[in-house]
């Protein structure tokens, strides 16, 4: 009860609330110097039935192949940030990747029994027992999938590129990007990494992931001055505030370089929800646009100077899904 009424107090407090940010990040940063990199985040499935991380797994390796416009995964891929399932690099493997690679910074909490029923039902429903290596599923002993826990993907990905190995057909993530430290070179790093014709599909939410919100309006945590917001997110994982204008920078880059083509579709605007399906900001609704706009000039005078003279589309937009194909 206190510690609920002790949250419910800094919700209504941004300042004090940044403060408290500020320390606990600190302390998680201790924890991993020694060594402690267990956390609750990325325990997608903690709180769904067997039916719904079905759901969720489905979803999610439908949602790369639809928007990444392709019919069937191959070869060897990465998949960054898996929580605390390999679901999905499960069906990558049984709709013909030969290897997937798990990349997490953290070790996600996992209640195992629940796990094992997810992948009893999952190896059901699509025939996966040949991955099996033993009478159960053991998934630190899937047959073709490697975890990679404990290595950063900004770390993971700098020693591929500066070893030169093109090694990826294929490298994914969901809701990850925004947590990492330094997305942009490791954006420019996993392309290295790609074999020629290789794919990246980032889908990435640039919202404040309950920071602030819902008890105040969701550009808040925009508004925290540049130079207090790292220290409040380093450690612990919170999103880095790097938005869809960054991105695009150092897409047009590489596109300019030759080296890459890629398209980016909206998934998210401010104040107007979730885009379904994906799509480029041209072609959503007009009345969408609009209301997300208008929410953001309401608010553009508050924010930090980094934000503060962006478009407003930009600004309006708080959620994408990158598509990068390699050409070379």
């Amino acid at each position: 009860m206190i510690k609920q009424q002790m949250k419910l107090f800094l919700a209504s407090k941004p300042k004090l609330k940044t403060t408290a940010f500020i320390a606990t990040d600190l302390w998680k940063g201790l924890q991993m110097t020694l060594g402690k990199i267990d956390t609750k985040s990325g325990m997608a499935h903690a709180n769904y039935s067997t039916k719904e991380s079905i759901k969720y797994i489905e979803e999610v390796f439908n949602d790369y192949k639809k928007y990444g416009e392709f019919e069937q995964f191959y070869g060897v891929a990465a998949e960054i940030g898996p929580g605390d399932n390999a679901g999905v690099a499960l069906l990558m493997r049984q709709d013909g990747c030969q290897q997937v690679d798990l990349i997490d910074r953290y070790y996600s909490r996992r209640n195992r029994e629940q796990q094992n029923k997810i992948y009893d039902s999952l190896g059901h429903k699509y025939k996966l027992d040949n991955l099996k290596t033993q009478d159960f599923w053991d998934e630190t002993k899937i047959a073709g999938i490697n975890w990679k826990i404990g290595q950063s993907a900004e770390d993971y990905f700098r020693k591929c590129a500066q070893e030169k190995k093109q090694i990826y057909d294929f490298i994914v993530s969901r809701a990850v990007l925004e947590h990492l430290y330094n997305p942009l070179d490791a954006l420019q790093d996993m392309v290295t990494c790609l074999k020629p014709k290789g794919r990246m599909l980032h889908k990435i939410d640039f919202r404040d992931h309950g920071m602030f919100t819902p008890e105040n309006q969701e550009l808040t945590f925009l508004e925290i001055p540049s130079f207090f917001y790292p220290l409040m997110v380093r450690n612990s994982g919170r999103p880095n505030r790097i938005l869809i204008h960054r991105y695009r920078e150092v897409l047009e880059r590489l596109k300019k370089q030759g080296l890459i083509d890629y398209s980016i579709l909206v998934t998210h605007l401010v104040d107007a929800g979730e885009i379904s399906p994906h799509t480029t900001f041209d072609n959503i609704d007009l009345k969408k646009q609009n209301k997300a706009i208008n929410f953001v000039e309401k608010y553009k005078h508050k924010l930090a100077t980094e934000f503060i003279d962006l478009d407003s589309q930009d600004l309006a937009v708080s959620g994408v899904f990158l598509k990068v194909v390699k050409l070379i």
